[in-house]
C-alpha cells in the first residue's frame, strides 16, 4: 500500500484576492515609508531606469502595469510633459489613491489611474509609445498572456521596460525570510508567482521574446533601502513586504514577537558602524520594442 501524495492546486481566483487584501493593507506602509522607499539610489533609481530603457519623450502615451503608488509612472509623467500622458493601473485602489495623492501634491494633471487587474487590461491596439511595469510581473499568474497583451497595446517600435526582482541571495531586504520559516518551521514555498518568480534573466528574455518583442536586452540596477536602525528596518519590512509578513501576521502574538525580534538581529550584517541599516538590493531589468 502506498501513502497517499497532498497536491495544492494553484487557484488565480484565490491569489487575486489575497494580493488585494494584503496590498490594501500595504497601502498606509507605502506612503509612510515613501522617503525610504523612493530614495534617489532606491526606488527612483529603477524608476529613472525604465524610463531611459523605454526612450520617453516629451508628448509620448505611457501605460505603467501594477503602478501601484504611482511607479514608475509619476516619472513617465514628468518625462512627457506638458503635452503626453500616462496610465497607472494596478490591482489595488489603496495603493493608486496614494499615487493619486503623489500625483497631486506634484501637480501633475497627465496622469490617470485605473484600478485594473493586469490580466483584464482592455485598451485599443496600438495606443501607447511605451509600457512599463516596476516590479510587478513576477506577482502575475499569466506573465506570457500579459505580455503578449502589452505588446499589442503598444504602437509599431513602441518600447517595453520592465524590472523584477533578482535572485533571492542578491537581495538584501530578504535575508530575513530564510529565519521566518525557519522560525515557524515551514515548508518551501511552492512555485508559482512571487517575489522571486522572474529572477532569472535568461527565463525574463525568454518570455519577452516568446511574447513577439524584438531587441530584446537585459541588465541590472540596484536599488538601495536605508533605515536609522535594525529596529526601523524591521518596522519597514512589515509594513511594505506584504509577501514576506502575512509569513508572520497568523500567528500568535507572541510568536510574532519572538520571530520579528529574530527579523531584528538579522539586519546585523547589513549594519552600519553608526547603526544604520543599509540594504543593496538587485532587480533585473528587461527591454523589448514591438
Amino acid at each position: 500500500m502506498t501513502g497517499a501524495t497532498t497536491t495544492t492546486t494553484f487557484d488565480p481566483a484565490r491569489y487575486k484576492a489575497t494580493i488585494r487584501s494584503e496590498w490594501r493593507d500595504a497601502a498606509p506602509g507605502w506612503r509612510a515609508w515613501i522617503e525610504v522607499l523612493e530614495a534617489e539610489d532606491g526606488g527612483r533609481a529603477v524608476s529613472q531606469t525604465l524610463v531611459q530603457l523605454a526612450g520617453i519623450v516629451p508628448g509620448d502615451a505611457v501605460l505603467d502595469v501594477a503602478a501601484g503608488y504611482g511607479e514608475p509612472g509619476l516619472p513617465a509623467a514628468r518625462a512627457v510633459a506638458p503635452d503626453g500622458h500616462v496610465v497607472c493601473t494596478d490591482i489595488s485602489g489603496e495603493m493608486l489613491a496614494v499615487g493619486r495623492e503623489r500625483a497631486a501634491a506634484e501637480g501633475l494633471d497627465n496622469v490617470e489611474f485605473l484600478e485594473c487587474d493586469a490580466e483584464e487590461l482592455a485598451f485599443e491596439e496600438a495606443s501607447f509609445d511605451a509600457v512599463l511595469s516596476r516590479q510587478g510581473l513576477q506577482f502575475l499568474p499569466d506573465v506570457p498572456g500579459v505580455l503578449a497583451r502589452l505588446r499589442a497595446f503598444l504602437k509599431p517600435h513602441g518600447r517595453l521596460a520592465a524590472a523584477v526582482w533578482g535572485p533571492p541571495q542578491a537581495v538584501q531586504f530578504a535575508a530575513p525570510v530564510p529565519v521566518i520559516r525557519a522560525e515557524l518551521q515551514l515548508p518551501p514555498p511552492p512555485a508559482g508567482p512571487g517575489p522571486f518568480a522572474l529572477a532569472d534573466a535568461g527565463q525574463l528574455a525568454g518570455l519577452v521574446e516568446a511574447a513577439g518583442f524584438t531587441d530584446v536586452e537585459t541588465g541590472t540596477v540596484t536599488a538601495i533601502y536605508q533605515t536609522g536602525s535594525p529596529e526601523l528596518a524591521t518596522h519597514w519590512l512589515r509594513d511594505v513586504a506584504p509577501p514576506i509578513s502575512s509569513l508572520v501576521d497568523t500567528q500568535p502574538p507572541e510568536v510574532q514577537q519572538r520571530v520579528w525580534a529574530k527579523v531584528t538581529q538579522a539586519w546585523a550584517p547589513y549594519t552600519t558602524a553608526d547603526g544604520r541599516v543599509r540594504l543593496e538590493n538587485q532587480a533585473v531589468w528587461v527591454a523589448g520594442t514591438r
